[in-house]
Formats: C-alpha cells, structure tokens, sequence
C-alpha cells in the first residue's frame, strides 16, 4: 500500500503542531507510524513488511525533499514533479527504510 499524509494550509495555522506535535503529545505522523508498527507486530507471522518513508514540503510553490543529504537535491533539497506512466512522482526522492517509530 501506498499512503501519504498531507496538511494544507496558510502560514501559522498549525501544520506542523498537528503533524509532528511535541514530545508529550505526539502529533499525526508518529501516531500513524505506532500504529502502523502495531498492526505489523500482530501480523508479522502472516506478512513479510517493509516499511519506507519519504518527506518533502510544497512551500511557494518549490517541493523540498526534507531527507535529502545536504548538497544532494540541489539548492535546499529542490525536486521536481514528473508525470509518469503511473501518475506523477518526484525523482530522486530520498526514500528511506524505517524499523520503528
């Protein structure tokens, strides 16, 4: 399965409160991914799973790829979108394997 979390809105409405939240009171992102590793850990004698996690942001309209390695993605980690023969999707988006939340 593919799934993205996206959250729109104007500057200072809490974006980002709601996706990463404080320490004390997790937001949206690592809910999704507890609960995700939850569900895996029941099934993990069914399934074989591998979990991977990609970043970016869309701020004035520039995507910035969040897990690039600096100097990687040219300036501040700029990507591109593409269409490709199965939708759109940007190339050479860090893509990285996660074990945990």
């Amino acid at each position: 399965y593919n799934v993205c979390i996206f959250a729109y809105g104007q500057t200072g409405t809490g974006k980002t409160y709601t996706m990463e939240g404080p320490p004390e009171d997790c937001g949206v992102n690592m809910r999704a991914l507890k609960e995700l590793f939850r569900v895996r850990n029941e099934r993990i004698s069914e399934f074989e799973y591998a979990i991977t996690c990609s970043i970016v942001e869309i701020y004035n309209e520039t995507l910035r790829d969040l897990l690039a390695e600096p100097g990687t993605a040219g300036e501040g980690g700029r990507r591109d979108i593409r269409l490709g023969p199965y939708g759109p999707f940007v190339p050479d988006l860090t893509v990285i394997c996660v074990t945990s939340a």
